[in-house]
């Protein structure tokens, strides 16, 4: 388990002990998502440290701001099943592609599924929430 405050310290300790104990599940703490990425480049079992708390944090500004509890529990809920859906790619397609190039594509797949959201009803009365 690795728990440094140093995400470099953290890459060469995963690299080392992957390199001499290459079946050895190797679990750490990520603080952010670059430093995420390179850590499940190397089959490490990642917990971001931040990303509970900006959960929490974004759930609680909505509700400030006049969301109703239960759809900034959803939204949050949705953020949450998106970001962890994009992060899990191939091992190396990160470093190919480019993280900004990735965080670029799962920004715009997040506005798309927030609009979805927020569309215009048809005039029935059902807001399509029918499922959610």
């Amino acid at each position: 388990m690795l728990t440094t405050d140093d995400p470099d310290a953290n890459i060469r300790t995963a690299r080392i002990v992957k390199r001499l104990f290459p079946h050895l599940k190797v679990y750490a703490r990520a603080r952010n998502r670059q430093h995420a990425f390179k850590l499940m480049d190397m089959d490490v079992q990642v917990t971001r440290e931040t990303f509970h708390s900006s959960l929490v944090m974004g759930q609680r500004v909505m509700e400030a701001l006049g969301v109703p509890p239960a759809e900034a529990a959803r939204n949050t809920q949705r953020f949450r099943e998106h970001d962890e859906a994009a992060a899990p790619v191939a091992p190396g397609l990160r470093r190919r592609s480019g993280a900004g190039g990735l965080g670029q594509e799962a920004q715009r797949e997040l506005e798309t599924l927030f609009e979805a959201d927020v569309a215009p009803t048809d005039g029935d009365g059902d807001d399509g929430d029918a499922g959610r």
